[in-house]
């Protein structure tokens, strides 16, 4: 009987573990760098009254970037044939943080609604087992 263990990072299944690199699967690096750029904006943004250029400048501070660099990256990733190594592991990581986070807040609320839907169901069942032979009200 052989032993055969999954590896989370197994190179030779060719499955991709991580969300940032499953959701840019088939883009260029300058477009993977926009995504994730794009996407930890949109996290960023204020709403109504705030601008895409400040919480585009909001996720470069998160993730460590200059903001030159992520306005070149905003501007001009058409145009551009590469994107600095360390630029495009820190875009990377905090977009696959701010991914885990929301995954996180939703397994956590679908937890909380559970656990609240038992509650109410088993309330519910108390009351039809209560219920059940005579009627009370005709006493």
């Amino acid at each position: 009987m052989s032993d055969i263990r999954g590896v989370e990072n197994d190179t030779k299944s060719g499955e991709l573990n991580m969300r940032a690199l499953v959701d840019t699967e088939g883009l260029s690096v300058p477009e993977k760098a926009e995504f994730w750029l794009h996407g930890l904006a949109w996290a960023k943004h204020r709403g109504r009254h705030d601008t895409w250029t400040a919480a585009r400048d909001r996720a470069a501070k998160e993730a460590g970037i200059a903001s030159t660099i992520a306005k070149r990256i905003w501007q001009r990733f058409e145009g551009m044939n590469d994107v600095s190594g360390k630029a495009l592991l820190k875009l990377m990581l905090a977009y696959e943080d701010a991914c885990q986070r929301n995954e996180e807040a939703v397994a956590a609320y679908r937890a909380e609604r559970l656990n609240l839907k038992a509650q109410r169901h088993a309330v519910d069942n108390q009351r039809a087992r209560e219920s059940v032979g005579e009627s009370r009200a005709r006493d």
